[in-house]
């Protein structure tokens, strides 16, 4: 028999719909039903890809005993955390609170029927085991205080409403000085793996908005050591098992500290951010093997993460045949058969691959142990052979790979994940010169605006041709942010139109102007409190998101409430995120763009014989360059009497910073070097 998640959109609820729990979904008849019957709520967040949260399902809520401890003391409610990324926030930082540990999924809390929680956890074993409660004894321990010890659970409750709200009210203050990026690199390097790159020991995430930080240290202060640093990371990451060496993206983390053994489900975001830090990364140093990463990573979205209708898929599951990882890992036996004896033999060199394994059963999951030019001197062949040998091993291996039964993919299209992919796009596609990615970029953002976008509302997730829930701050931010991507790409002024009315949308709908702060969702009664979305979490927060799409806005087109709005919030937060980099990432990139001010770039048509615009546009989109507005004026009109003061007279380029423009400049190569040298 199904229960009532057999309807729902989200493919994580489908997947528990024959639990013999009684499963609600988040709603009016559950809530309805806990304050009716005084009953307190079990409420379980998590996401289809997520191991663990296959591992307690099979354990415990496939387990008619315990699903019947549930059905009889509590009021179960299952949540995608994808679709309902408020209620996880709130709830995800409660469960942090009271147990003084990192969160993460599944997420495990107890709720009283006004929704204040007052226990929980994450993944809970079936039995007593490792000083580790089992969940049955769990569900008994916590039916028992709520029904035997009502007046300390309240109290419990009432603390940890109270302690949420307390880091709702934390201030800033202070100046922000213009050596953001470089203070903040200097906390982020004492945690850095001089070793393996990266930071801290296992488990090990890309941490993209941290080697960000480094990036821009490097860009303001020339000191090679960010770069360093950042390329060392990046380095390690390509060559781990963390990379997907034949069908290209990258996996969730890494749980070695040498990248080798990944989390193995692959999440839309990671891939996004990944992609743009390496765009960057080869715009700085213009090493192909960032390039090649990147275009791969590409190439593996567009053909396993496409929807044809445009938009982007959310998530690849860590399991396949019940297992995890079997999709990705191989044996000696395994490459044998596919390549032949000589073959098997290079690749099991280049990848790693050895009887012992570095999996489980003896398996490996494939790395890089040493450089195409180690490994040609080593066997005594040219270099460019056998670059030519491994691609088409790499071929062979990926075809046999993709007869197996594959990973479930959840086909849910989420708006903010979805800007954050077409804005990646964009990004490549500009500063590669390859308008295939622009086009990509293009189709996405033209299905977020026709499916998902009711002006003046987003919607949050789209699926099988229906949308559902609403937008939250972060959707509307990276939209936009996607949306200026685009037109500086394709220098279309309806997707800087559109950015600004996502921007103004998003303002009307969670600016807290009284305190000068974003909220994370709209006001809603089944929010036990509104909380502001300031800390980075796998992805950029929502407020440092908007507050970059505010202050490109503000560059553009130099009106509107964009330039205050930012300026508050930053006054409020700055002092956090120099002080706390980990946390706050994003909000330090911010951050530095704002005390430096924008480098605005602007193209003026002309009809001069021998010069080409677009050759300067193209040069600017494959520079580095930190606080970058590209815009186009056809003619010399618009902006360019804004940023100028007149109408050019002169085709070219101009770079304005700190309200002082260069004269027109009409050389690919020296527009290069005059955005390096800023």
């Amino acid at each position: 028999m199904a229960n009532r998640l057999a309807s729902e959109l989200s493919p994580y609820l489908r997947q528990h719909a024959h639990n013999p729990v009684d499963w609600y979904p988040w709603g009016e008849e559950a809530l309805g039903r806990a304050k009716s019957e005084k009953k307190p709520i079990l409420l379980s967040v998590g996401y289809s890809a997520c191991h663990w949260c296959h591992v307690m399902e099979r354990e415990s809520f496939d387990d008619p005993d315990v699903a019947e401890l549930m059905n009889e003391s509590f009021i179960n409610i299952k949540v995608d955390r994808e679709e309902r990324p408020d209620l996880d926030k709130i709830y995800q930082t409660a469960v942090q609170l009271m147990t003084r540990r990192s969160g993460g999924w599944p997420l495990t809390v107890f709720l009283t029927p006004d929704l204040k929680p007052f226990y929980g956890g994450t993944y809970f074993p079936p039995e007593d085991q490792h000083g580790m409660p089992g969940f049955p004894s769990v569900l008994q321990s916590v039916s028992s205080a709520f029904t035997e010890r009502a007046d300390e659970v309240d109290s419990t409750a009432g603390e940890v409403l109270e302690a949420l709200r307390s880091l709702g009210e934390e201030r800033g203050g202070g100046e922000v000085g213009r050596d953001v990026a470089l203070t903040a690199a200097g906390k982020l390097a004492m945690r850095f793996d001089d070793r393996y790159g990266g930071f801290g020991d296992a488990p090990k995430f890309p941490n993209t908005m941290s080697l960000d930080v480094m990036l821009r240290a490097y860009r303001r202060s020339g000191d090679e050591i960010w770069l360093s640093q950042a390329r060392q990371s990046i380095d390690a990451m390509i060559d781990g098992g963390i990379h997907d060496h034949l069908g290209g993206g990258f996996h969730r983390y890494s749980t070695d500290p040498r990248w080798r053994i990944p989390h193995f489900e692959k999440m839309l975001y990671d891939n996004a951010l990944i992609g743009r830090l390496l765009v960057d990364v080869w715009r700085v140093t213009r090493d192909p093997r960032y390039r090649e990463t990147c275009v791969a990573l590409l190439e593996y979205v567009e053909r396993e993460m496409s929807a044809e209708d445009g938009g982007f898929y959310a998530t690849q599951d860590a399991d396949s045949e019940g297992r995890e990882g079997v999709f990705f890992v191989w044996t000696p036996a395994q490459l044998n058969e596919v390549l032949g004896p000589e073959d098997a033999s290079l690749a099991a060199r280049y990848y790693g691959v050895d009887e012992a394994g570095n999996f489980e059963d003896g398996t490996t999951v494939l790395h890089l142990t040493r450089s195409i030019t180690t490994l040609a001197e080593q066997v005594g062949a040219a270099e460019g052979a056998v670059a030519i040998r491994l691609e088409g091993i790499r071929k062979k291996l990926f075809d046999a790979r993709e007869l197996r039964p594959k990973p479930f993919r959840d086909e849910k299209i989420i708006t903010s994940w979805n800007g954050m992919m077409a804005g990646t796009f964009a990004e490549a596609g500009a500063a590669f010169a390859e308008p295939r990615f622009v086009e990509r970029a293009t189709k996405a953002l033209m299905f977020v605006r026709d499916a998902l976008w009711s002006p003046p509302a987003l919607s949050r997730i789209a699926k099988d041709g229906t949308r559902q829930g609403r937008g939250f701050l972060v959707d509307y931010a990276e939209v936009s942010n996607a949306a200026l991507d685009l037109y500086e790409a394709t220098f279309e002024a309806s997707w800087a139109d559109w950015a600004r009315e996502l921007a103004d949308a998003a303002l009307d709908k969670f600016w807290d102007e009284r305190v000068g702060l974003l909220y994370f969702a709209e006001q809603s009664d089944d929010l036990v409190l509104r909380s502001e979305d300031n800390v980075d979490t796998a992805v950029a927060s929502g407020s440092s998101s908007m507050l970059r799409a505010l202050m490109r806005l503000d560059a553009l087109f130099q009106e509107g409430p964009y330039h205050a709005a930012a300026e508050r919030v930053l006054v409020r937060r700055a002092a956090s995120a120099i002080e706390n980099p980990f946390a706050y990432g994003h909000l330090v990139g911010v951050a530095d763009q704002w005390v430096h001010g924008p480098c605005h770039v602007l193209f003026v048509d002309g009809e001069k014989d021998g010069q080409d615009v677009g050759a300067l546009a193209d040069a600017a989109r494959a520079t580095f360059v930190l606080g970058r507005m590209l815009t186009s004026v056809k003619d010399g009109a618009g902006s360019a009497e804004r940023l100028l003061g007149q109408v050019p007279s002169r085709m070219g380029a101009y770079v304005c910073r700190d309200r002082t423009c260069t004269p027109s400049i009409e050389d690919p190569a020296t527009l290069r070097g005059v955005l390096e040298e800023g």
